[in-house]
């Protein structure tokens, strides 16, 4: 079969918590790999694999900027403007057959590249891109008008997201659900004993108010009433940290609650294996900021054998079956929340045994990145083929 030519532009490449991008691309079978991106970060996230085309001028990264150092970075802001054709001259005039942008503003930054690529135009759309976008800058309703016009299909993670493009006017037969995943192979299942009556937490998340670590705190407090023996480890930082320090400071439950700035997460599987439960009660925000989506840690944790807390938010029902893999509720709900803490912590270890195979079984059926890459693949060759 022929090797496809894909080229993937995202507006920046590629941050920590978006590992997950990486993965997926890097198991497309049977294509060569262009990454693009107007900014390079220096992670982990690169292989001779791929072939990347960083623009020559660069921002310079200091926390410390100096007069002549914002000057300089508003300048290559600007310059940048040009790389769509500074790509272009270096690809030449080949033909190409996929331009594959990684989310929405991406997708409009890279409208004319696709044009003069002579290649199928394919969005992905993941979480800000979805609402949070539209709704704070009324001027992105016109560019999806265009995206939609422009590009050849729409990738959604699940149906949610589905149902928000064809609510903007996105044409339906362009719209695609391809679910994202993680390397299940790869991901070690933990046996984890839980006695009844014991419970232990973790959230891993950054702290922004649509992870819900503000509402993980006041159920979590709830619950103790009923359920003494139990613990909470938050990893993360953010914005709303402070917050939610505050809260547990208030609730004077410090001995219950740790906080963590960061893991390595080459080392998260086996942080995880400490614990009983994830827990993520994602919400929408008053501006419409949303998980557009699932997260992916809801994956990594069910994949290692571990249940997990969440609520009823975008795709989150998706990836996580209630009463079978983890357990539901409604957004911003304290009262079901503690419900499910509690479900838990009562739980013995023979139920607990079986959400925990479940979870992981659920996860290799319908979120192995490899089937899901394979299911990329093919709708490029569609839209190849017509």
């Amino acid at each position: 079969m022929k090797e496809l030519t894909v080229v993937h532009g995202f507006q920046q490449y590629l941050d920590y918590t978006e590992n997950w991008a990486y993965k997926l691309i890097r198991n497309i079978p049977d294509t060569r790999t262009i990454i693009i991106a107007k900014e390079f970060l220096r992670y982990n996230f690169y292989t001779p694999e791929f072939e990347y085309i960083e623009f020559p001028v660069k921002r310079i990264d200091t926390k410390n900027k100096k007069l002549w150092i914002k000057l300089f970075n508003r300048i290559v802001y600007y310059l940048l403007k040009i790389y769509p054709r500074y790509v272009k001259s270096l690809l030449g005039d080949k033909k190409f057959d996929i331009l594959h942008s990684h989310f929405a503003y991406a997708g409009y930054e890279y409208i004319k590249l696709a044009r003069i690529l002579k290649a199928k135009h394919v969005v992905s759309f993941y979480g800000l891109d979805y609402e949070f976008l539209p709704y704070n800058w009324p001027e992105w309703k016109k560019r999806y008008f265009k995206l939609f016009k422009e590009a050849d299909a729409f990738i959604c993670e699940g149906k949610h997201g589905a149902k928000i493009l064809r609510q903007m006017g996105c044409p339906p037969e362009k719209i695609h659900v391809i679910k994202l995943g993680v390397e299940v192979d790869k991901i070690p299942f933990y046996k984890r004993k839980k006695e009844k009556n014991q419970l232990k937490l973790v959230q891993v998340a950054s702290f922004r108010e649509k992870k819900g670590q503000i509402y993980t705190v006041q159920a979590f407090y709830k619950a103790l009433k009923n359920c003494p023996n139990m613990s909470l480890t938050f990893v993360g930082t953010g914005k709303t940290r402070k917050e939610v320090e505050n809260l547990v400071e208030k609730f004077k439950i410090k001995d219950k609650v740790k906080f963590i700035d960061v893991i390595d997460y080459t080392e998260l599987y086996d942080f995880l294996k400490d614990f009983h439960v994830f827990i993520q009660p994602s919400v929408y925000t008053e501006d419409r900021d949303c998980e557009g989506g699932a997260p992916i840690a809801l994956l990594d944790a069910q994949a290692t054998g571990m249940p997990v807390i969440s609520t009823i938010h975008c795709d989150i029902p998706e990836e996580v079956i209630h009463g079978k893999t983890g357990y539901l509720a409604p957004e911003k709900d304290i009262e079901n929340l503690a419900k499910g803490i509690e479900t838990f912590y009562k739980m013995d270890n023979d139920m607990y045994k079986l959400f925990s195979e479940n979870a992981r079984k659920h996860v290799k059926q319908e979120y192995n990145i490899k089937k899901n890459a394979q299911k990329l693949q093919e709708l490029y060759r569609t839209l190849i083929n017509g």
